[in-house]
């Protein structure tokens, strides 16, 4: 029996080659093997093969000496999965519309027009910044046809002030007050004057720092 590794000769029975220390029983190896192999025996092993089942003509293997560097194949990028055609339109479309603006409350006309603001602060507590018409009262409510910019409510347990009890507009000559035919009437407040009753209808002029009487209750102008 031989060695299927080196070629030499086998003693009965052998488990190991005493040249290669291949072993007797287990299959051939492969050049792969050489990390436990000699490559230079495994080589001419199987040239001995071939040579010996074309007749005895040599066929040298075509394989790559110790100091060959293998060809590195071109590396071919991975498939990707492709962005849907839409995508690239959705994205320059969105980039093409500029954000939306904050909302911007407008401004009643009579603002725009004479560029006043006013401040009504209530003793009972309610505030609130003027631009325009409003009304003033327990629980306000226009007239029919009538338009106004504010429905200022404000909270009187007593009762002294009327539903609709006041209205007021914001013009080119500042703010302005009219009672409503209130039940206990309005009376302006100016500061070092004694309080002027208004009557029902009739539209004053209010300057900053007056205090406008209403009821039992009253509101300061600034």
């Amino acid at each position: 029996m031989k060695c299927r590794t080196c070629g030499t000769i086998l003693s009965p029975g052998a488990l190991l080659c005493g040249e290669c220390g291949t072993s007797a029983i287990a299959p051939r190896p492969t050049l792969g093997d050489t990390a436990r192999y000699d490559r230079q025996a495994l080589l001419d092993a199987i040239a001995g093969e071939e040579r010996r089942s074309r007749g005895g003509a040599l066929v040298a293997p075509a394989v790559p000496g110790p100091d060959a560097t293998p060809r590195s194949e071109p590396e071919t990028p991975l498939p990707t999965a492709a962005a849907p055609e839409t995508a690239g339109l959705v994205t320059e479309a969105a980039a093409a519309v500029p954000a939306p603006a904050a909302p911007a409350t407008a401004a009643p006309a009579a603002s725009r027009a004479s560029g006043s603001l006013f401040s009504l602060v209530f003793s009972t507590g309610e505030s609130i910044r003027v631009a325009g018409s409003g009304l003033v009262g327990r629980n306000p409510a226009p007239a029919a046809g009538e338009r106004v910019d504010y429905l200022v409510q404000i909270v009187d347990p007593e009762r002294s002030v009327s539903k609709t009890h006041l209205e007021f507009g914001v013009d080119d000559g500042g703010l302005w007050v009219a009672d409503r035919g209130s039940s206990n009437g309005t009376r302006l407040e100016p500061d070092r004057a004694e309080p002027l009753e208004l009557r029902a209808g009739e539209r004053m002029r209010v300057e900053r720092g007056t205090r406008v009487g209403i009821g039992d209750q009253y509101f300061d102008v600034h």
